[in-house]
């Protein structure tokens, strides 16, 4: 039995099979790596401001007048303004972190520039909604009024943005899964924002009738955010 396989030929290659490149992990990526060293930094530099900040954005939480209140502190929204802008590199370590922006052109891009991409939607959507203020009448940076609604989103965006690094550390700590992690971090962002909206149209209606306040809210506010899911989806 043994010489009927004498004369077999081996058809399997005797060399290994060429194996595809694995993608790397989130936190193997040199450039997420550098972010997230600069995003601890810029934190520990402003928790002391944050803190500072804290009683004036958790009242604005339940109090529309608390961000009239915290707008007409000249030092309080300066330094709001600063936080706001920390936050916002936080924002993009953590979104980039969970996929938030899960487009299928990022998606498609080298892992180095992901981090890039992330950051730019968040920025686009920024530019946007000053452009959209800069050509309504809301468009003066030196009136109490008109600074108040302009900069009422930071304020609740400096609350999402603590809430979802303490979700974040928390997360990370018990190995939640990322698709896990984005159901919990879209879900905070879109509660915050609820809150946001409705304490804006707080502020407009103090001054402005239903008609014109849900006019700004869908032209200013809206609008802007729509945009950034519409560009989510592609």
């Amino acid at each position: 039995m043994p010489d009927l396989f004498n004369h077999s030929t081996l058809e399997m290659s005797t060399s290994p099979l060429a194996q595809e490149a694995s993608s790397l992990l989130w936190g193997e990526v040199t450039v997420n790596r550098i972010a997230v060293v600069v995003a601890i930094v810029l934190l520990v530099i402003e928790l002391r401001d944050i803190l500072l900040l804290a009683p004036s954005l958790l009242r604005g939480l339940v109090i529309w007048k608390a961000n009239v209140e915290l707008e007409h502190s000249v030092n309080l929204s300066r330094t709001r303004n600063t936080v706001a802008l920390v936050c916002g590199v936080l924002f993009c370590v953590i979104a980039d972190r969970y996929s938030m922006f899960d487009t299928s052109w990022r998606a498609a891009a080298p892992e180095e520039l992901q981090m890039a991409l992330t950051a730019a939607m968040v920025v686009g959507f920024v530019f946007l909604r000053d452009i959209l203020y800069l050509i309504s009448p809301l468009r003066s940076r030196t009136a109490e009024f008109a600074c108040t609604v302009r900069h009422a989103i930071y304020n609740y965006f400096i609350v999402y943005a603590v809430l979802a690094i303490v979700s974040t550390v928390l997360m990370e700590a018990f190995g939640v899964s990322a698709a896990a992690g984005r159901v919990v971090l879209t879900v905070e962002a879109l509660v915050v924002y609820l809150i946001d909206i409705t304490r804006t149209a707080q502020i407009l209606s103090s001054r402005y009738g239903v008609f014109l306040t849900i006019l700004y809210l869908c032209a200013l506010e809206l609008l802007p955010m729509g945009f950034l899911i519409l560009m989510c989806t592609r």
